[in-house]
């Protein structure tokens, strides 16, 4: 029995039985397993499916409830209005007993932001629910010529931001120009208006109108109820069908006009805040094409590009069940729910238990292969240790010397493949960053010193004023800061397919277009840069509540050849790249120290990739090291994400730069101004100024080609 077992161990795997007999009990139990998988799934997502429509139904239906009352209550006020106030803001009585009823209107019921009453003469009162629950009266007089305002606040702090004010009919505050004014006049009963920004308050919300008519069916008045989008989102919070629900009430324009909100964080993802003319602070809603929440933003566009109904989104690997539901409120306010369900909320009971018998299943499995095992014990060592040597090479431990001896010829090609591999991956192990042996592991070759000209995009990067801030903060702290930030900013390069070449002190050099080649590199490194700024932008906000100092990072970039390949000598190599080009992106990176700006890319990276991002042209300049005079870019944001203000101060500035590179300094000077009249900050306009003022003194030399030399890194 033992010769014949001897035997048996020089056939092929092929004709080994007990190892037949072990893969035709995995294939049996396999078959068994995933049918059970399938059915007990597809009946779990059909009782999931009725689920999510009740769900569904619920959520609107509380949300049509959180309005109707509203209107309600509007109803109510305008017939009391009219039944018990003749003219209620021409007299001094009508006034007072109007600001009573509005005042018992707004303590019974939270949800209402401001209530208010506007004649057809302009004349206006309101009462407006404060931050601190306070109550401020507003009467607005409008005599033709002069619009008066006045305020009457039950906490006198706000005096400071709520100023009395007689300004001309033409300017002041006229109701009957406002858009709630106009829907009313025109819908002629209870409606509502879209999300617009309130211009008391500068904060989104929904405004119920309710117009007055007297007896002779003339307009009187228009009595009005304000929602804002926070107390909203405020609601929409406490609605948690699922503990991983998410739901967003989105208007015909995919601005997302209410978002479940339990913190003042969560509503930061709701609002984009600026500042207008007069220094007070704007809170407007954000269209879902700008939602910072990347999970919801990915699910919903998804859900709204497919077609309507129940639907199935894989996101960051999990499954979740969306689905976008219209609702009408009142007169013909129409929005959509967005809801989002994570599946294992619905079904995660129903994948344990299937996952225990699955345990189960294969518990039993293990044991019926442990006993057919004792049949094949010698064969059973050799693919143990080809096991052991196959998780070293996953693991990088290449300095094994086990040798596998076996006439089974498959084990025996198996474990040459895998001598092979370790041998080439000795070799790429020199290489520096090591990510580069993922990319080349399976090519057998051995690493030589060399290299060759390529195309590609090169980026440095280097925080500001990084020597004061490390004398500030202990090493510790400043080492904790600093893997913070390395860790998202490398995240961030390798997510686009960028090579990091290294580390120098709080600067990172990284390239793209090698060692795989990319006819895309100046778009992926652009693309880079902007999302590393977004993303340290909301990592030093953290920081910033914390009193932490902050790391503010400046980049340049440049697209050329350069020399790619393996530098350094036999025993030590480092994958990098050398040349004029990576002279060039270094320059450019502390060029934004001169100008006060964040990114700057030269005109070789700009003509690949103009059509896909926002740029401003700031200059023509010689770096350091270099006679021949290029011309230099700010990136901003990607393509159509900026702000319609900043591109039409961007196209003041670069009108003011054509100027100046045909030597009309003084029409320069004026754009150069316009641009820092609104943006005091603009560190470019404020450097061509002085260059303005200086050339209209003392011009230039005739030959000059407009090359500004710089003599600074």
């Amino acid at each position: 029995m033992s010769d014949l077992f001897q035997a048996v161990k020089t056939f092929r795997i092929k004709h080994v039985i007990v190892f037949i007999n072990m893969v035709s009990l995995i294939f049996s139990a396999a078959i068994i397993l995933i049918s059970m998988w399938i059915s007990s799934s597809r009946n779990a997502r059909e009782l999931s499916e009725a689920l999510i429509y009740e769900i569904e139904g619920s959520i609107g239906n509380r949300l049509v409830n959180y309005f109707n009352p509203v209107e309600e209550i509007n109803n109510r006020t305008a017939y009391l209005i009219n039944t018990l106030f003749e003219n209620p803001l021409e007299n001094k009585e009508g006034e007072e007993k109007l600001f009573s009823f509005y005042n018992e209107v707004m303590r019974t019921n939270s949800r209402v932001k401001m209530a208010y009453y506007s004649d057809t003469r302009g004349d206006l009162m309101m009462l407006n629910r404060m931050a601190d629950g306070s109550f401020s009266k507003r009467m607005v007089r409008n005599d033709g010529k002069n619009i008066t305002t006045t305020w009457d606040h039950a906490n006198i702090a706000y005096y400071g931001n709520y100023n009395n004010s007689v300004l001309d009919a033409a300017e002041g505050y006229d109701p009957r120009k406002r858009e709630w004014y106009a829907i009313a006049q025109e819908q002629r009963k209870a409606s509502w208006t879209p999300v617009y920004l309130f211009a008391t308050d500068h904060l989104p919300g929904f405004t119920c109108v309710v117009p007055l008519y007297e007896k002779a069916g003339v307009l009187s008045g228009v009595s009005a109820l304000d929602i804002t989008v926070d107390e909203i989102s405020r609601f929409l919070a406490t609605i948690r069908p699922t503990p991983g629900t998410k739901i967003a009430l989105v208007d015909g324009m995919h601005n997302i006009v209410a978002f479940q909100a339990e913190t003042e964080e969560d509503l930061d993802k709701l609002f984009t805040e600026t500042v207008d003319a007069n220094g007070v602070s704007v809170f407007d809603i954000r269209n879902l094409d700008l939602f910072p929440d990347e999970g919801v933003r990915y699910i919903l566009q998804e859900t709204l590009n497919r077609s309507s109904g129940l639907q199935t989104i894989k996101y960051d690997g999990k499954l979740y069940r969306s689905a976008f539901t219209p609702i009408t409120i009142g007169n013909g306010l129409g929005l959509s729910i967005g809801i989002i369900i994570p599946e294992d909320d619905i079904i995660g009971n129903v994948k344990k238990n299937l996952a225990y018998v699955t345990v189960f299943s294969c518990l039993i499995l293990v044991v019926i292969i442990i006993v057919s095992s004792l049949f094949s014990n010698s064969l059973a060592k050799q693919l143990q240790t080809l096991s052991e040597e196959m998780a070293k090479i996953r693991d990088f431990q290449l300095d094994s010397n086990i040798a596998v001896t076996t006439g089974v010829k498959e084990i025996g090609n198996m474990y040459n493949a895998f001598e092979g591999m370790r041998m080439g991956l000795k070799n790429f192990r020199r290489y520096v960053p090591s990510d580069l042996v993922a990319q080349l592991i399976n090519k057998d070759i051995d690493a030589k010193i060399g290299g060759e000209k390529q195309e590609v995009s090169i980026f440095f990067s280097d925080i500001a004023n990084f020597t004061s801030i490390s004398e500030k903060i202990t090493s510790e702290a400043l080492m904790q800061q600093l893997s913070v930030y390395f860790e998202n900013t490398s995240k961030v390069i390798l997510k686009n397919k960028g090579t990091i070449d290294k580390y120098i002190g709080d600067s990172i050099m990284a390239f793209w277009g090698a060692p795989v080649k990319r006819n895309n590199h100046a778009e992926m490194a652009c693309r880079s840069a902007v999302n590393i700024q977004t993303i340290l932008h909301s990592i030093f906000r953290e920081w910033a509540n914390h009193g932490k100092d902050l790391f503010y990072t400046r980049i340049g970039i440049h697209s050329g050849e350069a020399i790619v390949g393996n530098m350094g000598y036999e025993e030590r190599l480092n994958y990098t790249v050398l040349g004029d080009a990576v002279n060039i992106a270094s320059r450019l990176e502390g060029v934004n120290k001169v100008y006060n700006t964040k990114i700057i890319v030269s005109q070789n990276t700009w003509e690949q990739c103009s059509d896909l991002f926002e740029f401003r042209r700031l200059d023509k300049i010689s770096v350091k090291g270099r006679h021949e005079g290029i011309m230099i870019y700010e990136l901003y944001a990607e393509k159509y994400q900026i702000e319609k203000p900043v591109r039409q101060l961007f196209s003041f500035y670069e009108k003011g730069l054509e100027y100046y590179f045909n030597c009309n300094f003084t029409e320069a000077l004026k754009y150069f101004n316009a641009v820092l009249k609104y943006r005091p900050g603009d560190g470019p306009s404020k450097i061509m100024r002085e260059r303005c003022l200086l050339y209209r003194t003392s011009p230039p030399p005739e030959d000059w080609d407009r090359t500004f030399i710089l003599t600074s890194k």
